[in-house]
């Protein structure tokens, strides 16, 4: 692809960002003189790059004319652009200067689409562009979830989606949309209260897009309508998925899009019998039930109900079935596909003669699967310990056990509590501090430094302890790339941590152990929290913002899509000698 058209789509997109920014600041200028010079100024600026371009390619044409009658649709709407541009500005004048005199109708009707056509003017030529990105995986899944996120924003900022008719303010908009698509369930505004019910269905499916993955979505929709999925297509799939061999994508996408909407079904049918006390209606039921499996499958955490699920502490029926699917969640696509592809042959051998070769359960597996067992276990113990005199004395024994159980399962990854954590200790937030940073299995919906790169850590430590040099994981030798991308992944976890840490620990006025736990919460997006984040400040929304965006991603994909190319070189270097340790 030539330099000069990825220059171009570059640009293109830059004009996107500044044009979503107006658009933003615009939603809440009313009476804010420096929010309106900022964003005529942008329209302005958008304004003259969109003529300059026209100006420029008629200059360059070697014929004018014939130039005009190919590129017609566009000057024409250059030229529509401009009028609505100064109409609205002159509406906008008047009810400045007018006594009390609101904008019309009809200005409000031209500015919208005023709006929406600035905005769609950006992306005519960032065809080009996002073909020399999608070279780049790892920044082809970057940016589309920056795209999913404003797009989420911008519905939230809508005044349909909010019970105060005026919509969210741009960056609680943006803070919502960003933990909605990253998974995490930390909220600055009540879900239960804030959002009418459009609200809830629009954080609904930002959680299901951001669970799954836009790129997942939409490669699965070419799949099912037939058309042909190019080799790189299939390459930037397979980056995503963990999956090695491109020719098992198609099958694949089927079972995570299979394996997702049937648990996900599943759960809402049990939990619609669940939440049969708190939610009698038979409409608004069914829609809580969806939302709630929806939520804890995809490891969101977002609840319908204000205090999340302290409610229902002592109903076993609702806090398993969200803890099964919260674990069901956080395995990753590919070990639940290599469960299922067990259970399948499982009956085929017992109904067909010829029941095919038997699948293995793969490394990947047994490591996530005895990891998972060990976290919750251990972390159900270690919270009964030191709750089961505080925020569990209320519960009897049993109930005490299940919701040690349930917060186990739910700290290190989900979000949802069924204990007030603003009176847990200091010791269990510190308990809880780990397991959030440990998170999930790889490949999954589940946030952290993952429990595969904990167990390659810690079978690195135990070689070096007995003086070996080969690092094994059962009978398997672990490759030295995987160690070191292991140790860069908590080494990441670590500095971004410390880094938002520090940033809030100036910026807020909570104690220290809230606001670490606040901003482990963030990278792990565990959506956890003691209290805090409705009281945070801008500074501290935008740590927790970049934390969370940072912790679904992860850090191997947000350093690949940040790392420039470089050419190998076939020179040797002298060892360096550097005492360690």
């Amino acid at each position: 692809m030539p330099e000069s058209a990825r220059r171009t789509g570059g640009f293109e997109v830059v004009l996107v960002v500044l044009s979503i920014i107006s658009l933003f600041l615009e939603q809440h200028a009313a009476g804010r003189v420096g929010i309106l010079v900022v964003t005529n100024t942008l329209d302005l600026t958008i304004l003259i790059l969109l003529i300059g371009e026209v100006v420029v390619d008629l200059r360059r044409a070697t014929y004018p004319m014939i130039y005009l009658r190919r590129n017609a649709a566009g000057v024409l709407f250059t030229a529509i652009f401009v009028a609505l541009f100064l109409y609205t500005k002159y509406e906008l004048v008047v009810s400045l200067t007018g006594p009390g005199r609101p904008m019309p109708l009809t200005a409000v009707a031209a500015r919208t689409i005023f709006l929406i056509l600035k905005v769609a003017t950006r992306f005519r030529r960032i065809t080009a562009f996002m073909e020399s990105i999608n070279a780049h995986p790892a920044q082809t899944v970057v940016l589309s979830f920056i795209l999913v996120i404003l797009a989420g924003a911008l519905l939230l900022m809508m005044p349909f989606t909010d019970r105060g008719g005026t919509g969210l303010g741009a960056l609680n908009a943006i803070f919502t949309a960003t933990s909605a698509v990253c998974v995490t369930g930390l909220v600055v505004v009540d879900t239960a209260t804030a959002f009418t019910p459009a609200g809830q269905a629009v954080i609904m499916l930002l959680i299901q897009i951001g669970g799954l993955g836009i790129m997942v979505l939409s490669y699965f929709t070419l799949f099912v309508s037939g058309r042909s999925v190019s080799v790189e297509d299939k390459a930037l799939i397979s980056y995503m998925l963990s999956e090695n061999d491109t020719r098992n994508i198609r099958r694949t996408l089927f079972s995570i899009i299979a394996i997702t909407f049937g648990v996900e079904a599943a759960g809402a049918v049990i939990l619609y019998r669940g939440l049969g006390e708190a939610v009698s209606s038979a409409g608004p039921r069914i829609f809580y039930a969806l939302f709630h499996s929806v939520s804890a499958f995809c490891n969101a955490g977002f609840a319908l109900f204000s205090d999340s699920l302290e409610s229902f502490a002592a109903n076993p029926l609702v806090l398993v079935t969200i803890a099964l699917l919260i674990i069901a969640g956080g395995l990753g696509f590919g070990v639940s596909a290599n469960l299922v592809n067990l259970g399948s042959f499982s009956v085929r051998k017992r109904f067909s003669r010829d029941p095919g070769a038997p699948p293995r359960l793969t490394l990947n597996s047994r490591v996530v699967l005895v990891m998972t067992v060990m976290l919750v276990v251990s972390g159900m113990l270690l919270l009964y310990a030191t709750e089961h005199g505080n925020t569990l004395r209320p519960l009897p024994t049993g109930r005490q056990y299940l919701n040690a159980f349930f917060q186990s399962v739910t700290l290190r990854t989900a979000g949802f509590n069924s204990i007030p954590f603003g009176s847990l200790t200091t010791t269990t937030l510190l308990i809880m501090i780990v397991y959030m940073f440990i998170g999930g299995a790889g490949g999954s919906t589940a946030g952290g430094v993952k429990v595969g790169s904990v167990a390659v850590i810690g079978a690195y430590i135990k070689a070096a302890a007995t003086g070996s040099r080969t690092v094994l994981i059962g009978r398997h030798q672990v490759a030295t790339g995987l160690v070191l991308n292991a140790f860069v992944i908590v080494f990441f976890g670590v500095l971004s941590v410390v880094a938002g840490t520090l940033i809030m620990t100036v910026s807020e006025s909570a104690p220290l152990e809230n606001i670490l736990f606040e901003t482990v919460s963030a990278f792990g997006t565990a959506g956890l929290s003691t209290g805090i984040t409705g009281s945070l400040s801008s500074t501290g929304r935008v740590v927790i913002i970049v934390l969370m965006f940072l912790g679904r991603l992860g850090p191997l994909t947000v350093l690949s899509a940040t790392a420039r190319r470089h050419r190998n070189l076939a020179v040797s270097f002298p060892e360096a000698q550097i005492a360690v340790g």
